[in-house]
């Protein structure tokens, strides 16, 4: 989903590669030239052979998050893509609000120097396959856009999607993830409101480094906070408001509805959250949200242990009030192309007065063996109650994932990675393609 215009957040920018990059690659060169081998091997048992890498910028694309000037639109549906982008989606400025086209020479009309604004729609589609050890899961999306003017737009992604890889795509089938309008007033545009279906992982817990399984790690302890997962963060009706007082603060609160059922539609959720930049290269967010469980029977893994009233029912009922705490850091050091990453959070339910953590961090090396390419290793525990584990001597559900992703060609991308599950019980093979087109270019 797209934001409209704000201040300069960041002015971050990557160089080319320094001595310090080079002596990275010299040590990395013969394990780059292993994991890419493999790759390719893998890759060839489904017909997919990697081409020769060109330092090609990707176009923007469904949950992809890039960084995007002054004069450009990006997707909301963000997701992290600093390889093709040079910088941090986390670290970039919220996108301005105009279309990416070429501006025109200047008229009598249009003064030099000014860009005036075009009315041209866009439309993008992705392709994905992820396997994740028995796991497999397949989504296909369109998403356009159109915009009235610098400061009104509307939006749409529908999705057609199977298993349960994609945390921003709960629905199975063919789906409407989001129908939205965006606007602000010319005289304010730090201040912005968008309203209807909207995919809220677009907004909340966005991270440069873990956040979408199709660009960053396979395993979902690493997408969205699955504390925030747990209490409605997803695809929702509702509105919001994200202000951008000054350059280093932005703001963000919602209110929306528990269940996409519009036969159940009930403002009966809120969310928000406050991101503060930390010097040039790092980024704090604290979230808050509330709603009642819809039936999606996502609390804590121990929750149907707990029995309900005279014991004929157990875990959480439809209607409960659930809550959840979120934080989450970044911090890229751009002179190694290393980015970190950590997020912690609290889910509880109400009506049983009971509730469980979850906590996750790791790296991201940009650029290891060749251009574009992406390597990241991350630790992470699901959303768990200790106590109630330790009672009945279960292992804990944790997860250690290294993976490595590359750019086949200019708009398909291939992954394989390694999990160790379960306290170290459980070995976990997989791999991914994602294709990316413009429709209207």
């Amino acid at each position: 989903m797209v934001a409209l215009p704000s201040v300069e957040f960041s002015d971050l920018s990557f160089g080319s590669s320094d001595s310090s990059l080079l002596a990275v690659r010299s040590r990395w060169s013969c394990l780059g030239w292993l994991v890419q081998s493999s790759l390719y091997l893998s890759l060839m048992g489904f017909g997919i052979a990697p081409i020769a890498q060109a330092q090609v910028i990707e176009p923007l694309q469904a949950n992809e998050s890039v960084q995007i000037k002054s004069n450009q639109i990006k997707s909301g549906q963000a997701e992290s893509d600093q390889a093709e982008s040079l910088i941090p989606e986390s670290l970039a400025p919220e996108p301005a609000f105009l279309a990416q086209v070429p501006t025109p020479p200047p008229t009598p009309q249009t003064p030099a120097g000014e860009k005036p604004f075009l009315r041209v729609p866009i439309v993008k589609t992705q392709a994905a396959y992820l396997l994740e050890g028995n796991d497999s899961s397949a989504r296909g999306r369109v998403e356009g856009r159109y915009l009235f003017s610098p400061h009104a737009m509307v939006g749409a992604v529908v999705d057609l999607s199977t298993g349960n890889a994609f945390a921003d795509t709960r629905e199975s089938g063919l789906s409407l993830t989001e129908l939205y309008f965006t606007g602000s007033l010319p005289s304010y545009p730090q201040l912005r409101l968008t309203a209807g279906l909207m995919d809220l992982t677009s907004y909340f817990d966005r991270n440069s480094f873990a956040k979408d399984s199709l660009t960053h790690f396979f395993n979902s302890t690493f997408q969205t906070n699955p504390a925030l997962s747990a209490t409605g963060i997803s695809s929702r009706w509702g509105a919001m408001l994200t202000w951008n007082p000054i350059d280093e603060v932005d703001l963000k609160a919602v209110t929306f509805s528990s269940t996409r059922d519009l036969g159940d539609f009930s403002l009966d959720a809120f969310a928000a959250e406050v991101g503060v930049k930390l010097g040039k290269h790092a980024i704090l967010r604290g979230t808050y949200v509330s709603d009642r469980d819809a039936g999606e029977e996502d609390g804590f893994r121990e929750i149907f242990q707990l029995a309900r009233g005279n014991g004929n029912r157990f875990g959480l009922l439809d209607g409960d009030r659930e809550r959840a705490y979120g934080l989450n850091a970044e911090w890229f050091m751009p002179e190694i192309r290393l980015g970190l990453f950590g997020r912690y959070g609290w889910y509880e339910n109400d009506g049983l007065d009971r509730g469980g953590s979850t906590y996750s961090f790791g790296a991201n090396l940009l650029d290891v063996f060749m251009p574009s390419d992406r390597l990241g290793l991350a630790y992470g525990r699901q959303l768990s109650n200790t106590d109630l584990r330790r009672d009945r001597d279960e292992k804990t559900p944790d997860v250690l994932e290294l993976f490595y992703d590359i750019k086949l060609t200019p708009n398909l991308r291939g992954a394989v990675m390694l999990q160790e599950r379960n306290a170290f019980s459980e070995t976990v093979f997989g791999f991914r393609v994602r294709a990316n087109f413009d429709l209207l270019p």
